[in-house]
């Protein structure tokens, strides 16, 4: 007959073993939660917060490959990282593509076939963790839950600075960019020579008072932000919309010369001389004066010079009949050498830049 004793000893022996075990790897995972935790939220850029978490990650468990997918309705970010071991340290080169075709989709499923596969919270995406055959790491599920709902906390403090910073360089009606960015973005390019030429179109819409005053300030409102919205479909990318003030805007044109600049605003002027308003049943047309000015290639001026160039060209457009572009100066397109002897304004006072 078998002693009671020993096998009771045997298995209050195996049951301590596992307890003390399980209690190691909790601590083990508490300890790592709080520096991954603390890691994650100290930046407040994806990129980064994506890097920070695949180093994290990767010192507590040494992985084969990491895959960062972020959903459509945010950035559709897919970022992948492949650590190699060079010299005792982690070098991990991301490879980041931005899709927006419907592959993104597929990528997120072919993470479903990852070692370890976490789902972020409120459908932000997913992050995929490879290792290479026989060398898996098992990770508890209160582990993977706690690493998703960090990076995912993470990931809402970079959208909510997002935001907020974007709504500081926004005009709130309109959506482009306001006064303060068009200042600081003009300085930035007529100071860097790769930028020249570097050409300036300030818009004024014509008899703009007669909208509000036949209207009201709502229609007015609603004209505004079709116009906004025709001068960002009118610009390329790199240009730079804002709005300068009222019924006023302005488009930075970088490395784009006198000629160009002028087709880009005949076509503006056009397009906004062709849409119909409706407002109590009634049709109106808005029509815009335009005007340019260039800082050449090799040239110097300040930056608020530049500014007075086209508001003067502007000025001349209203003065002349409205809905014209204007240039400063004048002979530009056609070439001729400009002498800033015949030209009392002090636009052309020459300036590091």
């Amino acid at each position: 007959m078998m002693p009671e004793t020993d096998y009771t000893n045997n298995r209050n022996s195996d049951t301590t073993g596992n307890n003390t075990e399980n209690i190691r790897t909790e601590l083990a995972e508490a300890r790592f939660m709080s520096s991954f935790m603390t890691a994650v939220c100290s930046s407040l850029e994806l990129d980064n917060i994506c890097s920070i978490a695949a180093r994290a990650l990767y010192e507590h468990a040494p992985y084969y490959r990491i895959v960062f997918a972020v959903s459509e309705h945010l950035e559709g970010k897919t970022i992948t990282y492949s650590p190699m071991i060079q010299k005792g340290m982690l070098s991990a080169k991301p490879r980041i593509t931005i899709d927006k075709s419907g592959s993104h989709t597929a990528a997120m499923h072919e993470s479903t076939l990852a070692s370890a596969h976490l789902n972020l919270l409120d459908n932000m995406g997913s992050i995929a963790i490879y290792y290479k055959a026989g060398q898996e790491k098992s990770f508890s599920e209160s582990l993977l839950v706690s690493v998703a709902a960090c990076f995912s906390q993470a990931i809402k403090n970079s959208l909510e600075h997002s935001r907020m910073k974007d709504l500081a360089m926004r005009d709130g009606l309109t959506e482009l960019f306001n006064r303060r960015i068009f200042d600081e973005t003009l300085a930035q390019k007529v100071k860097c020579p790769d930028m020249r030429p570097v050409s300036l179109l300030i818009i004024d819409l014509d008899n703009f008072k007669q909208v509000n005053d036949t209207f009201g300030h709502q229609a007015g409102d609603q004209v505004l932000k079709t116009v906004a919205r025709i001068l960002k479909e009118s610009c390329r990318g790199h240009d730079l919309v804002a709005r300068f003030g009222g019924e006023e805007f302005a488009i930075i044109l970088s490395q784009t010369k006198a000629a160009t600049a002028h087709a880009i605003a005949q076509r503006i002027r056009n397009r906004l001389a062709k849409t119909a308003f409706t407002f109590d049943d009634r049709q109106l047309q808005m029509t815009a004066s335009i005007g340019l000015a260039t800082c050449q290639e090799g040239s110097t001026i300040f930056t608020a010079n530049l500014v007075k160039q086209a508001d003067r060209a502007l000025y001349q457009a209203k003065r002349t009949g409205k809905n014209k572009v204007c240039m400063f100066p004048a002979d530009l397109l056609t070439e001729q050498t400009f002498s800033s002897g015949s030209e009392s304004f002090g636009s052309l006072v020459p300036a590091g830049c």
